[in-house]
């Protein structure tokens, strides 16, 4: 019987990304919107390596590689005395940048290209949605097209919408939260700056006296300029174009500029209690919004994404319980309660919301320039990491104390990318550990040795068939004689290292990478474990 299409509303980042991975997983779609236009101006540029390596799955990263720019140093100053640098990790050949800029129409565009050559998503644009009726395990959208008004039907409706989502309206949902009183200035500027592409964040710019400035790199010799004017200024007067001059030549000086985009807006902390609601699930903006500082917004989108699609899978295609589009919620709402209390402090600091607290900012910020440990209470955005499901119900408890797994990664948390080798048929294939994630359940188990290593029997869950798990055994060294399944070999120890193996060690690994299960002993029953994680524990 033929699975019914998932309905996407919005065909955005968030949307688009949606439709690709359900399509990823052979689950047809209807992705619609209201117009025809990719987004105008930068608007999101800043995604983290884990953002990436979904779009790499989804087959639009390296176009959008291609074209980004990557960045590993960022500078953040007390009017034009540099207080600190952050210096990431400068990624090794074929490691995903931990950060990437990339404008956000050309991320449209490069997932875009995917969509129009993928025949299990139906794109339909000039698509307003008008209404929605749920009930008896169907959803249908009432929709105005261009050739009038239509109904849709499928499985599930995704609402992708943004902030001012037309699903959110058509539940009557409140979107409760805040709206930060000060207006912000955004500009794309092409100049040659002449200078390395790191962003660079100023409190207390000369030019910009009691706000902060910030400038991001971005591709086509474009800069990304921000700037906080405060809450009872005039906008239009700010936005004048000999204002806009001083503001943009006090950065860069004389040199010929071209002004790409100019925009203003006030920045909003709001999340929406509960993401499902019926056969409806909020994603993205529709479901949260976040100061962009730190980057937090579409990154944890495309989390929201990649933590609901295989869900959703698991139920259209294997029989999965109900009740797992529910840890949606549980999984969820946890990391988008966080990005806001994290977002939320970064705003306090960079604009005090008292007299008392912008003297401890001011005091913070002057003795930074010579007291190096007060650097740490500077708060100019801390970027995104993935979330830790410790909570989840779909974990499996460790039965070994905490202390028995020092530097390994989390349980219901998502393992760093370290480079291996597929060892298969007798022969060795170099790639990441991140490609073997992303379309079933992963079973990793460290041997003790090449001559013992076996593959553990993986019989799955016993109340679900058909589900995708992929076994490795994994290896000091190459194989001598041959091996049931698959190994992976780890020659340099990087993996070991990674998941603080040793020689019995044992992971489950979700379809989203992230780890329901770990044991320092091959357990017992696999299939126990992989049916908790599925809902049916």
């Amino acid at each position: 019987m033929p699975i019914p299409p998932v309905l996407i509303v919005g065909a955005g980042p968030t949307g688009m990304t949606a439709a690709l991975d359900l399509a990823h997983y052979s689950i047809p779609s209807v992705l619609f919107d209201e117009d025809h236009t990719l987004s105008e101006g930068s608007r999101a540029i800043a995604y983290s390596a884990a953002t990436l390596a979904v779009w790499e799955k989804l087959g639009a990263a390296q176009a959008m590689l291609a074209k980004g720019v990557p960045w590993s140093v960022r500078h953040t100053y007390f009017g034009l005395h540099e207080l600190f640098t952050q210096n990431f990790p400068i990624p090794g050949p074929g490691f995903l940048p931990r950060f990437f800029n990339l404008q956000q129409y050309y991320v449209e565009r490069f997932l875009l290209d995917q969509i129009e050559r993928n025949p299990l998503i139906d794109l339909r644009l000039d698509h307003k949605v008008t209404g929605l009726r749920q009930g008896a395990g169907t959803a249908v959208l009432q929709v105005a097209t261009p050739q009038g008004e239509q109904e849709f039907s499928g499985s599930y409706i995704l609402a992708c919408d943004g902030a001012r989502s037309t699903l959110r309206k058509l539940l009557n949902l409140d979107f409760p939260g805040t709206t930060h009183l000060d207006h912000f200035l955004i500009a794309d500027v092409r100049v040659d700056l002449k200078a390395p592409p790191e962003p660079r964040f100023y409190f207390d710019h000369p030019t910009n006296p009691g706000q902060t400035t910030l400038i991001h790199p971005q591709p086509d010799g474009v800069w990304r300029m921000d700037w906080q004017v405060g809450a009872d200024v005039d906008i239009q007067v700010e936005r004048d174009p000999q204002r806009m001059d001083r503001r943009i030549r006090s950065l860069i000086g004389n040199l010929p500029y071209e002004i790409v985009w100019l925009s203003d807006y006030r920045f909003h902390q709001r999340l929406l209690k509960q993401f499902r609601h019926g056969q409806v699930f909020f994603l993205g903006d529709s479901a949260h919004l976040v100061a962009p500082f730190g980057a937090r917004g579409l990154n944890s989108a495309i989390a929201d994404v990649e933590n609901l699609v295989w869900k959703l899978v698991f139920v259209l295609k294997y029989g999965a319980p109900e009740s797992l589009l529910n840890t949606y919620q549980a999984e969820r709402w946890p990391a988008q309660q966080h990005n806001q209390v994290v977002t939320d402090t970064t705003m306090r600091f960079m604009s005090p919301p008292n007299p008392w607290r912008r003297m401890l900012r001011d005091m913070t910020l002057r003795l930074s320039r010579f007291y190096p440990p007060a650097r740490r209470k500077v708060d100019s955005g801390k970027f995104p990491e993935p979330f830790t499901y410790s909570k989840s119900p779909l974990i499996t408890a460790d039965d070994a104390p905490e202390s028995a797994w020092q530097g390994a990664p989390p349980l219901g948390g998502m393992p760093a990318d370290v480079s291996c080798a597929v060892w298969s048929g007798g022969e060795c294939r170099q790639t990441f550990f991140r490609t073997l994630i992303g379309s079933g359940f992963v079973v990793l188990y460290f041997s003790g040795a090449a001559e013992e290593g076996q593959v553990l029997q993986v019989a799955g869950c016993n109340r679900l068939s058909g589900l995708h798990i992929q076994a490795y055994t994994v290896l000091r060294q190459s194989p001598q004689a041959p091996l049931q399944g698959l190994a992976l070999v780890d020659e340099s120890g990087s993996m070991h290292q990674a998941f603080a193996a040793q020689p019995g060690t044992f992971y489950l690994l979700r379809p989203d990478g992230h780890i329901c299960a770990r044991r320092r002993a091959a357990p017992p029953d696999i299939g126990a474990m992989i049916c908790k994680a599925c809902g049916l524990g």
